[in-house]
């Protein structure tokens, strides 16, 4: 299934949800998917190890305005087909920038400019920009419970995506229960625990694309799409510094690459419309992931 960066959207939706004490403003994570063979007999394996970095920085103008601006990056190796015998490196670096707006003690909404290199960088900088956009409406039920409404675009290598966004965030009478879904990307279950350790679980879907030249595979790009399903357990190392193990699974994964200009027409969420694009690489198959992510949190004003 085809989707965006989830990592783009947890900020402005978490962030702002009625009941949340705390803005988390800076994230490390690694994840590596131990070797899974290729969908081509004695084609051999390949692992997948992912590195990221985000850090966002919230400036509160007054009690109705918010300014958003951070920065990211992310790094996944992995061997995209038989015939490249090497590890190749896909890399995304961007920016974001943007508004968050209260209208009301129920309605507010949040703005955001995505532009970033989405490359293997063999070309350096002349190709893999990517430019994206976000408007995501929130209305306040109760303290507890938030609705939020939105649309996101993106200029993917492979042509323009169009992702309309509905979600939910709920939190239970006790504050044990905490429940985000924003369809169609993500889904988290957080139950606590104690007084620093949580469990859960939750729903990733991830899809990329990249601008490449590889061996065999010169001026192509790369479309990645992986659903990752995953259970976990949180510790609080500090009142800021948390720490998030988890372990799943990927599945319906593959990082498929297209001729430069084999392009759709448009791609609305998980739906291709005139894809008539033709694979050149080769699947490989699913597995288990596993993924450790650290997070400092800014604490706010009860």
């Amino acid at each position: 299934m085809k989707k965006l960066q989830v990592a783009l959207i947890l900020l402005v939706f978490g962030a702002f949800c009625s009941a949340q004490d705390y803005i988390d403003i800076g994230k490390f994570y690694v994840s590596t998917t131990p070797r899974n063979s290729f969908n081509e007999e004695n084609a051999g394996s390949t692992a997948v190890h992912e590195f990221g970095l985000q850090i966002d920085f919230p400036i509160v103008i007054d009690s109705l305005n918010t300014l958003l601006i951070g920065g990211y990056g992310y790094r996944t190796d992995v061997r995209l087909d038989p015939s490249i015998p090497d590890f190749s490196q896909l890399y995304i670096v961007g920016t974001k920038i943007g508004w968050n707006q209260v209208y009301s003690k129920k309605w507010s909404a949040t703005y955001l400019l995505f532009p970033k290199m989405a490359t293997d960088f063999s070309s350096g900088f002349r190709r893999g920009f990517q430019f994206g956009a976000l408007a995501l409406f929130k209305k306040t039920k109760t303290k507890k419970l938030a609705y939020s409404y939105g649309l996101f675009y993106n200029s993917e290598e492979f042509g323009p995506l169009i992702v309309p966004i509905l979600g939910i965030y709920y939190k239970s009478p006790n504050n044990r229960l905490d429940l985000t879904i924003l369809l169609p990307l993500l889904a988290d279950l957080n139950y606590t625990l104690g007084k620093r350790t949580n469990i859960g679980g939750n729903f990733d879907g991830i899809g990329n694309s990249f601008a490449i030249s590889q061996p065999g595979f010169t001026n192509t790009y790369v479309n990645r799409n992986t659903n990752e399903l995953y259970f976990y357990f949180e510790y609080e190392l500090t009142p800021s510094l948390n720490i998030r193990f988890k372990t799943g699974y990927t599945f319906f994964r593959n990082y498929r690459i297209y001729e430069e200009d084999d392009k759709v027409d448009l791609s609305i969420s998980s739906i291709y419309l005139g894809d008539n694009r033709t694979i050149l690489n080769t699947d490989f198959q699913d597995g288990f992931v596993f993924k450790a992510v650290l997070r400092y949190r800014f604490n706010l004003p009860q």
